[in-house]
């Protein structure tokens, strides 16, 4: 086959028209707000898939699969699972991870020299941690109210990722 694209195209409409079909025909399948988050999966996985076969491919195809099956996979857990959508409204932090996983997937792909994606995903990964802290109240009681105050850490860290990107970079030339 010449364009793999076609290929999971295809293979999507089958699968989606066969659901459909089978949904039409009463036949007892999950209902479709359930079952949505298959579509994120199964694309994330493609592309996961076509990075394998294709190891010349851009790097950011990995990112986005990684992205797009995690995501699949934390909605699944929504539709299907034990949590709520209402639950997004304490578990939204894990979106901040999954992006962070995601650039660190890239990185990774990208033979551990993408240090932009490296340093995204460090930021993200971050990001979530800490809110999922504050969320859960990790960091004790009065998390809400003492890290606000805290936000000069945010340029110290910032300083000093600056400063390890231009030694990394520096170094490299």
């Amino acid at each position: 086959m010449r364009d793999k694209g076609t290929v999971v195209l295809a293979a999507l409409l089958i699968g989606l028209g066969t659901y459909l079909l089978l949904s039409e025909l009463g036949i007892g399948l999950p209902g479709w707000q359930s079952v949505w988050p298959a579509i994120p999966l199964v694309g994330g996985l493609a592309l996961l898939i076509s990075h394998v076969t294709d190891p010349n491919s851009d790097p950011e195809r990995v990112f986005f699969g990684t992205a797009a099956t995690l995501v699949g996979i934390a909605f699944l857990f929504v539709t299907v699972g034990p949590f709520t959508f209402e639950s997004l409204g304490t578990w939204w932090p894990v979106f901040a991870l999954i992006a962070g996983v995601a650039f660190l997937a890239q990185w990774a792909a990208a033979s551990f020299q993408d240090w932009d994606a490296l340093f995204l995903g460090f930021v993200a990964l971050c990001v979530g941690g800490v809110a999922l802290a504050i969320a859960f109240q990790l960091l004790g009681p009065n998390t809400r109210e003492v890290l606000p105050r805290l936000w000069p850490v945010i340029l110290i860290l910032a300083g000093l990722i600056a400063l390890l990107r231009g030694l990394i970079s520096r170094r490299s030339s």
